[in-house]
């Protein structure tokens, strides 16, 4: 399990993202201090620094660190340019695609391209030579595709249209799709049988209204595992990003 260290003197933003970090597979250290950095920097050996501008400004951290470590730097206002190498910079509140994407681009051999969910969500699908829709469980979420739970045989690279609800915001979504990949039956799968679909471009709405949904979902399935509740204030939501793009009455 690789390590993250994260550091960072608002209270608020380290208790938000810790269990975060944590949920996506990571161990993570966190410090409040830069006596706290400049320890677990000597005693551990972490895959990734992310820390707010003030902490690795106070720090004084050598320019060559950023060399050897990915450094993220959480932006702070009023505050000067630290001397370490930055490899990005993301804004508070955060971002979680954003922050999501940084990490796999950075710490992992074979990085993941999107935010995915395991969720449990009825769906429905139709192949070119079917009339009727066929009733599937999707398994698996992002905003560029999903997994089907099915027994209906398809091949790779069908074009299908997709249909599924976002259970609780009263909305259905249906984007026409790929099939890239089919999973067989085996033990070693538990028998599992499906299908893996990337989506056809969507349209501005339809990806608001999905990364909406799987942010609301990512943070539903932390508080679940977690002691306290996750401050969003502490995270840029897809609300809050559409309201600074289009006006509050947009």
């Amino acid at each position: 399990m690789k390590c993250l260290l994260l550091a960072d003197n608002r209270a608020t933003l380290i208790a938000t993202l810790e269990p975060i970090l944590k949920h996506w597979g990571y161990r993570v250290v966190a410090a409040g201090s830069v006596q706290e950095l400049a320890t677990f920097l000597k005693e551990s050996s972490p895959a990734m620094l992310i820390a707010g501008e003030k902490l690795l400004v106070e720090a004084g951290l050598q320019e060559s660190l950023g060399k050897e470590l990915p450094i993220v730097a959480l932006r702070q206002n009023e505050t000067g340019a630290p001397r370490v190498a930055i490899a990005e910079t993301l804004d508070v509140p955060v971002d979680l695609f954003a922050l999501f994407s940084t990490i796999q681009r950075l710490v992992e051999q074979h990085p993941r391209q999107n935010l995915r969910l395991r969720v449990q969500l009825p769906g429905m699908y139709k192949t070119g030579d079917l009339n009727d829709y066929i009733l599937a469980d999707v398994l698996s979420l992002s905003t560029q595709g999903l997994f089907f739970k099915s027994p209906l045989r398809v091949k790779q690279g069908d074009q299908i249209a997709v249909v599924f609800p976002l259970l609780g915001h009263c909305q259905e979504i249906e984007i026409p799709s790929r099939v890239l990949y089919v999973v067989e039956p085996q033990l070693s799968n538990n028998y599992m049988q499906g299908f893996g679909v990337g989506f056809d471009p969507l349209d501005q709405q339809s990806e608001i209204c999905l990364r909406a949904y799987i942010e609301e979902q990512l943070l539903n399935q932390v508080a679940v595992h977690q002691d306290g509740v996750t401050d969003p204030s502490a995270l840029q939501t897809v609300a809050e990003k559409r309201s600074q793009t289009t006006g509050p009455d947009a």
